[in-house]
């Protein structure tokens, strides 16, 4: 991804996707998983907004409960498949974090004095697993500790790219839209950020973030 750093000064807040930015992910992997299973249908993960009961999980709108029924009548999985077998699936995606990004969120809070946030599309199912296994190496429990304030979807009742999701923890952070710079890995979600008035750059899990390290 080619990085446009045209932005307007000074920035002051930092707003942070998670997949693909922060965490390593292999969408594919998950496909694969679902096929092992015996999926004979399944939404791309690619464009998983397509498929109306992630998008209704990621929403918090329906429970994990419902959420694998869902899996199971969508991709026609036999009832005989365990909500374990599911969940293992579903977070076949989720890899790691590259060496030092973590690292970075709190060194652009304690060093260079950015408020930093995260707002990820993402479900309860996935953050267990990003807490216990993802997190195993680390003494921080959660992703919390590593920021100001994050924001999941499920829990905020919104997802990217809605207007909504953006001036919602806008309003809660209390923060200017103008002194903030918004990264994503997906250009529909840093288009909506800028139509809101947020700064925001298209950025990616292998863009080398030291740019931030540069004081705006």
């Amino acid at each position: 991804i080619h990085l446009d750093l045209d932005l307007i000064m000074p920035i002051k807040n930092i707003i942070f996707d998670l997949g693909n930015v922060l965490l390593r992910l292999d969408q594919d992997a998950t496909a694969k998983a679902f096929m092992a299973l015996g999926a004979t249908s399944f939404p791309s993960l690619k464009d998983h907004a397509s498929s109306e009961v992630i998008l209704a999980y990621e929403k918090g709108e329906i429970s994990a409960m419902e959420f694998r029924q869902g899996v199971r009548a969508k991709m026609g999985l036999l009832e005989s498949v365990t909500d374990e077998e599911i969940d293992k699936a579903w977070n076949a995606m989720l890899l790691d974090f590259p060496k030092g990004r973590l690292e970075l969120m709190r060194e652009l809070r304690t060093d260079f004095g950015y408020n930093v946030y995260l707002l990820s599309n993402t479900n309860a199912i996935h953050i267990e697993h990003i807490d216990r296994v993802c997190l195993k190496d680390y003494a921080e429990s959660s992703l919390h500790p590593f920021f100001n304030k994050v924001h999941y979807s499920h829990e905020l009742g919104l997802r990217k790219p809605s207007a909504e999701a953006f001036e919602a923890i806008v309003k809660d952070l209390g923060i200017n839209m103008d002194e903030t710079l918004f990264l994503d890995d997906m250009l529909e979600n840093v288009e909506a950020a800028r139509g809101c008035g947020l700064q925001a750059v298209q950025v990616d899990v292998e863009t080398d973030l030291g740019f931030l390290q540069l004081r705006f």
